[in-house]
């Protein structure tokens, strides 16, 4: 699939998908406000939409805005960047996966047991998880990174409880 781009209005391409992914690793695309358009594509749409692409672990970015589409498209076609990603990753911060698994090994620490070996992930990857949001707020998770820290931190003083009074009670 040989892809076009817009970045602020200027356009690139084609090139290839694995050119595309290359650059977004090197930095030379950014991840947004990027369009992109490819043969069969009835307009031009943003670059996380397209099959294939690859994005880095968020660091900085700005939102598209519909003026921005114009003016890379020409005012030819229009693309659709409306607030159902914005919603979907304030609901599922898919775009900062560090506050997302916190969060899911927070939850999963307060399983007895299995609690011992999560918590101090979750803990660690909820601290890195609000670090990825101070650096990139478009990448959401702030929440579900408190939440990985706040149950992890439970689950260990939980466990460490326990392992007090297991030990006294012998």
């Amino acid at each position: 699939m040989q892809l076009h781009i817009a970045i602020d209005g200027q356009r690139q391409g084609p090139m290839s998908l694995e050119e595309v992914n290359a650059r977004l690793a090197d930095g030379r695309i950014p991840a947004e406000p990027t369009l992109a358009w490819h043969e069969g594509c009835p307009e031009w749409i943003p670059l996380w939409q397209v099959a294939g692409v690859m994005f880095p672990i968020p660091t900085a970015s700005s939102s598209t805005r519909s003026a921005d589409v114009s003016e890379a498209t020409g005012g030819h076609a229009s693309a659709s960047t409306g607030p159902s990603t914005d919603t979907l990753s304030s609901v599922i911060p898919y775009r900062n996966p560090l506050a997302l698994v916190g969060y899911y090994l927070g939850i999963f620490s307060l399983i007895p047991m299995l609690g011992a070996v999560l918590a101090l992930p979750a803990i660690l990857l909820g601290i890195l998880g609000l670090r990825s949001c101070r650096l990139n707020p478009q990448a959401k998770g702030k929440a579900h990174a408190w939440v990985g820290i706040t149950t992890g931190a439970i689950s260990v003083i939980g466990h460490l409880l326990v392992g007090v009074f297991f030990v006294a009670g012998r």
